[in-house]
């Protein structure tokens, strides 16, 4: 997928009718905005400037049969990112991105997010999880929301087991300034996991 001539600002990848056994990296080598190895059943892939849609034509009814798929971002451009319709088995190490916002606006299962330094407060927000990880630099402050029932919640090292009709918690260290992560779940959560990595 090329830059788009003339395009600045955030790029934003847009999966319509969900994912499934995806991996998302970044790769410095790129001298487009992204590729893409994708399995059957194959995606339909279109962009309008920086904006790039996936979606399955079929929508999300065959997600699980879907293969192993990777998807490579350049670096070179700031990213949103946003999941229509359900999402399993994510797998994203987006180290040495600026990362702007992530959103899942269906229920999702078994994530797991590698963040770097954000560059502005960064909010990632989904409709109810189970098996959430996310980890970022130790001496980044996040802040944690969850809506309704939580079970099996660590925050670095806090442990919640069971919480009834919200749960609302942020790391030991304070947001003090401008860039910080949030995770805002506005239903229910199942094993959520917030760390760090050195």
């Amino acid at each position: 997928m090329p830059f788009a001539d003339g395009t600045s600002g955030v790029a934003r990848l847009s999966f319509d009718s969900g994912l499934a056994q995806l991996g998302l990296r970044v790769d410095e080598q790129l001298t487009g905005l992204m590729a893409a190895d994708f399995a059957h059943p194959l995606p339909l892939v279109w962009a309008a400037g920086h904006n790039v849609h996936v979606e399955y034509p079929l929508g999300s009814r065959l997600l699980h049969q879907m293969g192993p798929n990777t998807v490579r971002l350049s670096p070179a451009v700031p990213w949103a990112f946003d999941v229509h319709g359900g999402a399993e088995h994510l797998d994203a190490d987006l180290t040495g991105l600026d990362v702007r916002s992530v959103a899942f606006h269906s229920g999702a299962t078994h994530l797991r997010l590698i963040l770097g330094y954000p560059t502005v407060s960064t909010t990632i927000r989904l409709t109810s999880v189970k098996d959430l990880r996310v980890d970022r630099p130790a001496d980044v402050p996040v802040r944690l929301e969850i809506g309704k029932g939580a079970t099996k919640v660590m925050l670095d090292d806090r442990w919640f087991g069971a919480v009834g009709g919200g749960l609302i918690e942020q790391s030991s260290r304070p947001h003090t300034g401008d860039r910080w992560y949030q995770v805002i779940v506005s239903g229910s959560a199942d094993t959520v996991t917030i760390g760090a990595v050195a």
